[in-house]
């Protein structure tokens, strides 16, 4: 099959990890044997301008097998949302009639968020079929969009012929905000993991404390402060730390809290970012964590099982689709006292999680292999209709 990919945020060389998610996708279609072109426009906050600038414009390339036209763009419309999606739907059609001119009419585009790849490509009428996969946490907040997002979502999944949720919750909250015509099918598709690259070392590389991993961007809403404040009793009774792997606008303030609560010794925080970092680190952790206030997926947690690692998240949103008594502990948010159990539980019984049939688990259900397997049968039902 020929699939190109629109997606609504993607990697470029300033930003490597904007839209990795997308960029995986797409190469593992090509590595089953697809012919897959991307397609990515993309218009960045002014305030970015000095970091992004050797970015902006026009770029085509080929990578893994996948070839890539994206054009990349300064917000000329700040605080406009409707003058912003405008001019993003006029060079994202530009963008797309270039790569179709060249690369021939796809037999299928894959679309990544309505807003705002799939919304724009809904009003082309371009009478190539089209599915749509949800990201956006917004999903699984009360009126987490404006009006006018709204309905471009809604006017997306009029035209689209699928939508997919990368999770249970998220499915439940579309069809509870939205109304998906009888032509849009719903599908729920996880997100995919490499698990040749997430599996454990040979052996577990030693570590003096318990070390709870936490692998997120830096972001109020992945409430991390609260997994340090949760911590304290714990790190003055047991021989245990926690790890934390990732950066954003949060760090001063996490790093602030730790110091707040007097365990700036039992707090690490490790900025760099990329796959093999994450991998070193869930190679030597005992428990990984995510308390996020909404999570549409949780792909650390998934990471984490598939280097067998049990994990304690959140039971909002993604994680309840996957985390189970036998990989870890599901925690009510807003629930301290329940957090600080669950870390308990897991530092004095580790023996209850058997990390090999935590790994054989994840990779039956989330290996690439098994995700694009699930994604070209939806393609084939669709095209063959």
């Amino acid at each position: 099959m020929k699939i190109f990919i629109l997606p609504s945020w993607y990697p470029y060389p300033s930003k490597p990890v904007n839209g990795t998610f997308f960029k995986d996708h797409a190469e593992a279609l090509a590595e089953a044997g697809h012919q897959v072109v991307s397609v990515a426009t993309e218009i960045v906050s002014l305030h970015e301008f000095f970091r992004v600038r050797k970015d902006l414009g026009m770029r085509t390339f080929e990578e893994k097998g996948v070839k890539t036209y994206q054009h990349l763009i300064v917000n000329r419309h700040p605080k406009q949302p409707e003058a912003f999606y405008r001019h993003y739907r006029k060079l994202l059609k530009e963008l797309l009639d270039s790569a179709i001119a060249r690369e021939g009419k796809p037999d299928l585009i894959h679309v990544h968020s309505s807003l705002w790849a799939g919304a724009a490509l809904a009003s082309y009428k371009l009478n190539i079929p089209f599915i749509v996969s949800e990201h956006l946490k917004e999903f699984l907040i009360y009126k987490g969009f404006s009006d006018f997002q709204q309905q471009l979502i809604q006017d997306c999944y009029h035209n689209a012929e699928a939508v997919i949720s990368p999770s249970t919750a998220v499915e439940k909250r579309i069809r509870q905000y939205f109304k998906l015509p009888e032509t849009c099918r719903s599908y729920v598709v996880g997100n995919m993991v490499d698990t040749d690259f997430f599996k454990p070392a040979g052996s577990k590389p030693f570590v003096n404390r318990f070390t709870f991993l936490v692998v997120a961007m830096l972001r109020p809403e992945k409430r991390i402060d609260k997994i340090i404040e949760a911590f304290i009793s714990i790190g003055n009774t047991h021989l245990a730390k926690i790890r934390v792997v990732g950066d954003g606008p949060e760090y001063r303030h996490l790093v602030e809290t730790a110091q707040s609560c007097s365990l700036t010794r039992q707090v690490e925080f490790i900025r760099e970012t990329g796959r093999d970092v994450v991998l070193k680190n869930l190679q030597k952790a005992d428990v990984c964590m995510l308390y996020s206030a909404m999570e549409t997926f949780g792909v650390s947690l998934v990471e984490a099982m598939s280097c067998g690692v049990p994990v304690i998240a959140g039971n909002i949103g993604g994680a309840n689709d996957f985390v189970n008594e036998s990989n870890g502990i599901l925690v009510p948010v807003d629930n301290p006292i329940e957090l600080q159990d669950a870390m308990k539980v897991m530092i004095e019984h580790p023996q209850k999680y058997d990390r090999k049939k935590i790994r054989e688990d994840i990779v039956k259900r989330y290996d690439k292999k098994v995700i694009i397997k699930k994604l070209e049968e939806i393609y084939a039902g669709i095209i063959n209709k």
